[in-house]
């Protein structure tokens, strides 16, 4: 299994007031879970080996306190290369999940999903018109903050996410950038995903722009929304895997702090005769 997803339900005997975004605490549980089941998490690590939702309530809306009689939940995506994906599965579906500070979380249920990712499929040429709905996301682009659903920072984030579920390239890191290399499947994907952003235009946004405080005197502009896409491709079926993979892991910074949950969804496709 290349892909793991864990989602747990919960309730809490006590009241919690987050002073910050709760992706910071759905990070401590996370990473606490996993040391718990022998596999340490470096606090200072650039990439980790998982990428979380925040705390959200049962209509999908972040939260910012948790209280008694009120359920929630929360996401982890592992990355199976890095991690042992088979060894933690038991650990978040246990009853309660407590952290060393005494607080306990009650699992009502928790649900698990997961599998391969494959390259195979059929391509034609096609034009596709596509949606995401964007919880607090953050892009940045050379050491500068984009805070709008940039077509380029999301197609160019989704490839890097694809890459590294595969493991079948290079992630190159430059000064504030990152660059992506290699072939997978017989398929250039830089060339691919170069080619889809100039391939791309936004149809229309509603979105708003804000900053997040992740605690520790750290302030991260963000924003969220909803943005519609066209999108001419030759290779549908490996535009939507990216699709796959943004779901299942989000887009953008921090996301191991919870930042870029993200729905996509294609709302139309139309396939092109040979001649047009």
């Amino acid at each position: 299994m290349r892909m793991l997803f864990l989602a747990p339900y919960f309730s809490v005997d006590y009241p919690l007031k987050f002073g910050s975004w709760s992706g910071r605490f759905v990070n401590r549980v996370v990473s606490e879970v996993l040391e718990g089941v022998g596999i340490k998490v470096p606090h200072n690590a650039r990439e980790k080996p998982f990428t979380v939702t925040p705390i959200l309530d049962l209509e999908s809306n972040v939260v910012g306190e948790l209280i008694p009689g009120n359920q929630y939940w929360f996401r982890v995506s592992l990355f199976c290369s890095e991690v042992d994906c088979g060894s933690v599965v038991d650990a978040f579906t246990k009853p309660t999940l407590r952290l060393s500070t005494g607080m306990a979380l009650n699992v009502v249920k928790a649900s698990v999903a997961g599998g391969e990712l494959s390259l195979q499929g059929s391509d034609y040429r096609a034009v596709v018109r596509w949606r995401v709905r964007f919880w607090p996301t953050s892009f940045i682009f050379r050491s500068h903050y984009v805070t709008w659903p940039s077509p380029a920072r999301f197609l160019s984030s989704a490839g890097l996410t694809l890459a590294r579920v595969l493991r079948g390239v290079d992630l190159l890191v430059g000064r504030g950038s990152e660059s992506l290399v290699g072939v997978i499947g017989g398929v250039d994907l830089k060339g691919f995903v170069r080619d889809l952003v100039f391939n791309t235009e936004v149809l229309g946004m509603r979105v708003r722009r804000l900053v997040l405080n992740l605690g520790r005197g750290r302030r991260v502009p963000a924003f969220e929304g909803v943005a519609e896409y066209v999108t001419y491709t030759d290779r549908p079926s490996l535009f939507r895997l990216l699709l796959d993979v943004v779901n299942a892991y989000g887009v953008g910074k921090n996301r191991a702090l919870g930042l870029g949950y993200v729905v996509a969804d294609v709302v139309d496709i139309k396939r092109l005769s040979r001649g047009r």
